[in-house]
């Protein structure tokens, strides 16, 4: 959750957002702790003891597991559970909109995710976290690599907030401008 916090307040420094959306902060932070934190690392124990060792066929079906389910798991709770976390836990009010907050609440943790936003983590995930999860699947230690993953996923919790936050399609269209 700490490093998520501190993607997600980077991210909205970079957009110059002011004042920061400390709900979004706290929603980053709730999904990141409970799903790339205990729930990956949880995840991580359980792909070893079903795939132990270090040789390729056992490290690439760990990588390649992790990359089409686990990610696909983390990456919907981010995309569904953030705007709902922003909008219906952590802003002022939220908790007081009682039973029609209820209601409007559950159509909205499905509204907020699109296969747009998802492809475009998918994407990025793959980039990321397969040549990562290669590389650690060999090479780090299971005890240290929720540690090491945390760290990795800190960087990719800045795209998670870009992408949440409805920054990233300008920030892929500056880019583009910056290299042509």
């Amino acid at each position: 959750g700490f490093l998520a916090s501190g993607a997600d307040m980077a991210t909205q420094s970079l957009e110059g957002t002011d004042p920061i959306n400390f709900a979004h902060v706290a929603a980053m932070a709730t999904v990141a702790s409970t799903m790339s934190g205990v729930a990956n690392a949880i995840w991580l124990r359980q792909l070893e003891d079903a795939f132990p060792g270090k040789e390729v066929k056992e490290v690439a079906a760990k990588t390649l597991i992790h990359a089409i389910i686990i990610a696909s798991i983390i990456n919907s709770a981010y995309l569904a559970f953030v705007p709902f976390f922003t909008t219906y836990l952590f802003q002022e009010g939220a908790l007081a909109s009682g039973v029609a907050g209820a209601a409007a609440a559950s159509t909205a943790v499905f509204s907020a995710w699109s296969m747009d936003e998802f492809i475009t983590l998918t994407k990025l995930e793959i980039l990321m976290f397969i040549p990562y999860n290669t590389v650690a699947f060999k090479f780090v230690p299971p005890t240290v690599r929720p540690l090491t993953h945390a760290a990795v996923s800190a960087t990719f919790n800045v795209a998670v907030s870009a992408v949440t936050l409805g920054y990233f399609d300008t920030w892929c269209e500056r880019a583009m401008t910056f290299f042509a």
